[in-house]
């Protein structure tokens, strides 16, 4: 095999960690300092000085993101294309379903996306509202509409509580109640559907003894079910994770390391008590609501699940220099060296308004195509995506081109759905969707209003959905919506509807704040979106909408309700050739990185306080800069967390 020059120069601090005599080393690294790269170093060197075979080397993490780069950094650092062939780089869940075929199981269907779910979500929650009738707990079901507005946000639910194995670790005597499930962390409902959810999926249906299908995150928690089961359905010979000579284990991304995948972890090195072990992760970059990382296993728990390991740090910022790092180093309360080269900068800005934030990514935008730069390196990091209404629209007023990443673009949200058939409906307008957009406004406002479609001969019609969605808008406007306002049994709901209806009825822009306000958007979202956080992200877009209505100078609610159709025309074209800037959570932002980050917000009440989750987010959001930060708040009491800069 022939091995190229490698063009990096390791750090002190990689280079320790390459030639760490220790079996089993832990790594503590901050953001941005090259922690696969010392990854990377250290097996590569077992190759070539102590002859490990690359097919014995397992090298896990939790996303394939950070599988690819682990393969591209074995490729940068002269590695021979055959080598790094062999080597078994796979995340956790991708070597729990191949290990599971070992136990004699069938090959699961493999679902990725929450459209092939939504079925069996939809069914769940049927059952589980069926099962709470039977079990007198009917008035602690708080979902009472079909529950298509909430499948995603439950789908990421259910990973949570796969990731924290949160009713495995309850104990054996566990039953769930609404009592039993405060003890949890989670809301009966919740807890109610992800119970039935799972009784389906792993073929608890009559006739069935397999399981039907796996999403993400399912064959580690499958597996880790398995392991930890009192009567094993395996024995020592046929035991899922023997798999032949090991020469080491490498986990790269250990701060997203939740009990599902600990529990797979921790057997492994158990049948190899001899194994080599090199992990490596940040605390600062847990975010527990992601996945159920816990920063447990970074920090105490490590030698307590996994036994004694070799301590080390990984601190010297390779993504930015000492503007940003010296700021790190203070909020996070830990050493960041950086390379003065390396420049980079952090700046807090105050600015009026959000169309004052338009207005300066406009100039960051012109900025970028005059020095011919991507403007896709540009990202905003938002915490409170459902509060971005204001700047979205302003960004697509002004003709600047963005991505959303890990949130709905406001056009498309549930609750701006519905808002946009009603007011459509009482203006007479026709023209206010695409063809799309109206498919998914029928649904929204079949959730949020509830009720079902009369039959000719009496009673409910059992294919009120079929028809809500086959409907032309004409029938539906016209007829099919006053049907549900009739029938539904939320009568206060059908109230508020009716009332906003009415006050916008004149097409007349003075009215339409208060429609809006006599909708009582949040009361309507408590029936269907049931989480405090999604029922408050509901009531924020209306309370932006009004804000939006009260800046501009609309003609017309007909006016505003073409210009919104325009603008979700935009972001539904060809984006091939034109440049975005990005739009993103923070949590989606992780193992990113981008040249200039800009993060809004930071005032008293936004994205502020000493909730770990939230600091860590900040600390995330930071450090995906490599050249400048720009912290952005209103003039308003400042966030705590604006003295990092």
């Amino acid at each position: 095999m022939a091995w190229k020059q490698s063009p990096i120069t390791p750090t002190a601090e990689q280079a320790r960690i390459e030639h760490a005599k220790a079996r089993r080393v832990i790594v503590e690294a901050n953001a941005g300092v090259g922690k696969t790269t010392a990854l990377c170093l250290r097996v590569l060197r077992m190759i070539r000085e102590e002859g490990a075979d690359p097919a014995r080397i397992l090298m896990l993490t939790f996303t394939e993101p950070g599988a690819e780069a682990i393969r591209r950094t074995i490729a940068r650092l002269g590695a021979p294309a055959s080598l790094a062939q062999r080597l078994g780089v796979r995340t956790f869940d991708q070597f729990c379903a191949v290990r599971l075929r070992r136990m004699g199981e069938p090959a699961a269907q493999d679902l990725r996306r929450p459209e092939q779910v939504k079925g069996a979500v939809l069914a769940a929650i049927q059952a589980a509202r069926d099962r709470a009738l039977q079990s007198g707990h009917e008035d602690d079901f708080k979902l009472h509409g079909s529950g298509h507005l909430i499948v995603e946000r439950l789908l990421k639910d259910f990973e949570r509580l796969k990731g924290a194995m949160v009713l495995r670790r309850q104990d054996e005597e566990f039953r769930l109640t609404p009592d039993s499930a405060l003890e949890t962390g989670f809301d009966f409902t919740t807890l109610a559907i992800f119970q039935a959810y799972e009784a389906d999926r792993l073929g608890g249906g009559p006739g069935r003894d397999e399981v039907r299908f796996r999403t993400p995150g399912d064959a580690t928690y499958d597996m880790a079910c398995a392991l930890s089961a009192a009567d094993p359905v395996f024995s020592y010979e046929n035991h899922p994770l023997r798999v032949g000579p090991l020469h080491a284990v490498v986990v790269d991304e250990f701060h997203d390391m939740n009990w599902a995948m600990a529990t797979v972890l921790r057997e492994l090195l158990s049948l190899y008590p001899e194994l080599p072990f090199t992990g490596v992760g940040d605390v600062d970059q847990v975010i527990h609501a992601e996945s159920g990382a816990d920063s447990y296993f970074l920090r105490a728990g490590f030698h307590i699940e996994f036994g004694r390991a070799e301590r080390m740090t990984l601190t010297h910022a390779q993504r930015f220099g000492p503007g940003i790092a010296q700021a790190l180093e203070v909020f996070a309360r830990k050493p960041y060296p950086s390379h003065p080269e390396r420049g980079g900068r952090l700046e807090v800005l105050q600015l009026d308004s959000t169309q004052a934030l338009v207005q300066h990514l406009r100039r960051v935008r012109d900025e970028r195509q005059a020095a011919k730069a991507p403007l896709s390196e540009v990202a905003v990091l938002l915490r409170h995506p459902s509060a971005a209404l204001d700047l979205e629209y302003g960004l697509l007023n002004a003709g600047v081109d963005y991505e959303t990443a890990g949130f709905a673009s406001y056009t498309s949200r549930p609750e701006m759905l519905f808002v946009r058939l009603l007011l459509a409906a009482a203006v007479g307008s026709r023209d206010a969707f695409t063809e799309a957009s109206f498919q998914a406004a029928k649904l929204a406002a079949w959730e949020f209003i509830g009720g079902a479609l009369p039959l000719a001969g009496g009673g409910d019609d059992p294919d009120t959905m079929a028809k809500i969605i086959n409907a032309p808008a004409g029938a539906f406007l016209d007829f099919m919506l006053e049907d549900l306002l009739a029938r539904t049994p939320r009568a206060q709901a059908a109230a508020c509807v009716r009332e906003a209806m009415n006050i916008a009825r004149g097409d007349r822009v003075p009215d339409l704040v208060p429609a809006l306000k006599a909708l009582r958007m949040a009361r309507l979202a408590e029936h269907v979106l049931v989480k405090a956080e999604a029922i408050r992200g509901a009531a924020a877009s209306v309370l932006a909408l009004e804000r939006l209505v009260e800046r501009e100078n609309f003609l017309s609610i007909t006016e505003m309700l073409r210009v919104i159709r325009a603008q979700e025309e935009r972001q539904q074209q060809d984006w091939s050739a034109r440049q975005r800037l990005v739009l993103s959570t923070i949590e989606q932002s992780k193992g990113l990185e981008y040249e200039h980050v800009l993060i809004p917000g930071l005032n008293q009440g936004q994205f502020d306080g000493d909730d770990e989750d939230e600091r860590h987010r900040f600390y995330v959001a930071v450090s995906r800069a490599k050249h400048l930060v720009q912290l952005i708040r209103d003039p308003g009491p400042p966030s705590r967390f604006l003295p990092c800069s």
